[in-house]
């Protein structure tokens, strides 16, 4: 179980002081605009059925994206001078896929701090916790700016909480190994979406992987990728055990 660094922390029963001091805390700044920050935590699905004009993530969450993109490119060219684009841009997408910010989004505590409350399986899978990441960090960049954006990002996330060398020696695109696999046993595969369910946030995809006929367990994501991904892995473990 990944730890929390940050307590739980909701919106309408705590006072801006205490907030801000939660940011601090995960920054190491104290926030400016402190409606930014609010605004990166509120989810798209909160405000999808409401008749007022509340803003949402969106749109910080794709101003997040970029920065968080350029920061982590700019840091994997200078520290890989000899690397090519290819394995350039293989690392960089390890690094901000949705799997890997879901994951230090909820070590940051940022799933306590998002206003869309979501329970049981949509808690597991949603892709809002990784949202409401690239969403602090376009808050962050708008309120402090570049230079200060990249030291939190460097300083704060990649140097405690990503093991870079071993997101470079670790093979994690399953898809490819299943089908080397499968064209070097001359076997016919696909994938095989299952169920196609709607959730108040999304869509999943129920997703399982086929060799021969034989069908793998699946594997359930908001992503329809990422489920690809997990059903090839759990297909790869299935036939090495046998």
């Amino acid at each position: 179980m990944i730890k929390r660094i940050i307590p739980f922390i909701g919106f309408k029963t705590v006072p801006d002081k205490k907030f801000i001091a939660t940011l601090k805390a995960i920054t190491g700044q104290t926030p400016g605009n402190i409606n930014l920050y609010k605004q990166a935590f509120i989810h798209s699905s909160k405000t999808l059925h409401s008749n007022k004009n509340i803003p949402n993530n969106e749109r910080l969450e794709f101003l997040g994206d970029a920065i968080l993109g350029a920061i982590i490119g700019d840091y994997l060219f200078k520290k890989y001078p000899n690397k090519d684009e290819g394995f350039l841009t293989k690392i960089r997408s390890k690094i901000v896929n949705r799997q890997h910010l879901h994951q230090l989004a909820i070590k940051f505590g940022l799933d306590a701090l998002l206003l869309n409350k979501l329970s049981g399986a949509d808690k597991v899978k949603s892709s809002a916790y990784g949202d409401a990441f690239e969403a602090l960090i376009g808050a962050f960049y708008l309120d402090k700016g570049f230079d200060k954006t990249k030291k939190f990002v460097l300083d704060k996330i990649l140097k405690f909480h990503v093991d870079v060398e071993e997101l470079v020696n670790v093979e994690t695109d399953f898809k490819s190994k299943f089908q080397i696999y499968c064209q070097k046993n001359k076997l016919q595969f696909y994938y095989n979406v299952v169920e196609i369910t709607n959730n108040k946030t999304g869509k999943t995809y129920k997703v399982n992987a086929v060799a021969n006929e034989t069908e793998y367990a699946s594997f359930e994501h908001y992503s329809k990728k990422v489920a690809e991904q997990k059903a090839a892995e759990i297909a790869l473990s299935e036939i090495e055990n046998g």
